[in-house]
Parts: C-alpha cells; structure tokens; sequence
C-alpha cells in the first residue's frame, strides 16, 4: 500500500494541533506557477521583470533571425543569422535557468524558515516546561543507585 504526498500531509494535519496546522496550511507547498509569481513579488523584482522582458525580447528576435536564416541563400548570410538564431535562444535557456533556479532559492528560504520557526516553537515548549519543573530542577541529580 502507498500512500500519494496529500494522503501524508492529510496525517500530518490530524497529528499537528490547531496551531501548528494553521502555521502548515501558510507554509503549504506551492504549484510551479504560485513560485514563479512568487519571484515577481520578491525582494528582487525589479531583476524579475528585466528578466521576463529580456527573454521576450531574445525570442521574439530568435523568432526574426530563424525566418531571416531561411530566407537568405548566401551561406555567409546563412550562418550569421544561424548563429543570431542560436545565440538567442541559448540566451532564453540560461534566463529560464535563472528563473528556475529563483524559484527553487525561494522555495529553500520559505522551507528554512518554516524549520526555523518550528525550532522557535520547540525552545520555547523546552522553557516553558523547564520554568514549570523549576523547583524540581534545583533539588539536583538523582543519587539512587549510586554507591
């Protein structure tokens, strides 16, 4: 028997508090296109949209010199718009690398925070059932047993 990915979060749900459940649904994971608008709201917006625009601008002018390279006949002329041809649409693949790679530093820096918060949540469980035993603490170690 397996279980898909929503089944185990389905679990998770039910074993988390009320809490910690609302806390997972803000941290929920989000679909391809949610991170990609998420790099257009982030802090380096401004690149994103330079980034968008670039890339239409490289295509649009790959789309030209494809349609220039099977218009010419001269093999001089040829490779020259072969090579804009190429030199664009290499130019598309490496912007949509970087948008790729945004995405998945912005996925990481949403999971990092998400553990650091938990961890926040736990120290501050830790204190809070320290300061309730804290008269017990200071009776000291245990000597049963000891010789």
């Amino acid at each position: 028997m397996t279980r898909t990915a929503h089944d185990i979060d389905d679990v998770i749900r039910t074993v988390l508090g009320q809490a910690d459940a609302e806390l997972a649904d803000r941290f929920r994971e989000q679909s391809s296109t949610e991170l990609l608008a998420e790099a257009f709201r982030s802090r380096n917006r401004r690149l994103a949209i330079g980034g968008a625009v670039a890339t239409l601008v490289l295509f649009l002018a790959g789309i030209f010199c494809g349609v220039r390279f099977l218009q010419v006949t001269d093999q001089r002329a040829m490779l020259l718009w072969g090579g804009g041809l190429l030199l664009c649409f290499g130019a598309v693949t490496a912007l949509k690398i970087w948008y790729w790679l945004e995405m998945n530093r912005l996925a990481l820096t949403r999971d990092i925070k998400r553990v650091e918060l938990r961890v926040t949540q736990l120290a501050q469980a830790l204190r809070d059932a320290a300061a309730g035993r804290g008269s017990d603490a200071e009776e000291g170690p245990s000597t049963e047993g000891t010789t």
